[in-house]
């Protein structure tokens, strides 16, 4: 459920109708592809997409895992799901509201959980980072993305005063949160243009449908 006093949810709300235009004009877009190849998704996959904003990511993502597969796309803010929401085909599961400290999925939902753009935003990020290891099935991998480094996220961030805040958390930090998350030994590349940080999970017998 959306939270209504998180100064963030309005900030993305107000933004949503532009944002990608603003953010993703065409020489960026053109970098989607290549990024999504890379995550190496299946074909029939079940993933989730999560703080999915305009729904950038998710013609990519389906094209990625073709008509067998399926994606699931989440946000904060209600505005931002509307966008989403015109990128899905009609048989696609709908876009939720939901916050990433508390997914509204069964445990080892999801064959990948890849979290493009969006992880400085989680008010925890270890909670966050444990939903997306509970909800991901045994062998699935786990992606935190973004097409700038670290150190040039920040600055792109300070620039608002309700994100300013929002970072990446340092590399040693962040493999403590994978490690805390049951995701050992993450892969994290942390370069100008590119930001990634992914791990397979661990085998857990328990596994289930969305």
């Amino acid at each position: 459920m959306q939270n209504e006093s998180d100064p963030r949810a309005a900030f993305f709300d107000a933004r949503a109708a532009n944002w990608e235009a603003n953010c993703y004009p065409p020489p960026v877009r053109e970098k989607l592809p290549r990024l999504v190849a890379s995550f190496h998704l299946p074909g029939g996959a079940t993933v989730l997409d999560m703080g999915t904003g305009p729904g950038t990511l998710v013609p990519y993502l389906q094209d990625a895992v073709g008509p067998s597969g399926r994606v699931f796309p989440f946000d904060l803010s209600l505005e931002m799901l509307r966008q989403a929401r015109s990128k899905l085909g009609p048989a696609a599961p709908p876009p939720v509201l939901a916050t990433a400290m508390r997914l509204p999925f069964r445990d080892a939902s999801f064959d990948a959980v890849v979290c493009f753009a969006a992880f400085p935003h989680f008010e925890d990020k270890g909670v966050a980072l444990s939903e997306m290891a509970r909800v991901a099935k045994s062998g699935a991998q786990i992606l935190i993305a973004h097409l700038l480094s670290r150190v040039e996220l920040l600055a792109h961030h300070g620039t608002h005063s309700a994100v300013a805040r929002d970072a990446l958390p340092e590399e040693g930090r962040m493999r403590d949160l994978f490690q805390a998350a049951g995701l050992p030994d993450p892969v994290i590349v942390d370069a100008p243009g590119r930001y990634l940080a992914k791990c397979r999970k661990l085998a857990n017998p328990s596994e289930s449908r969305p």
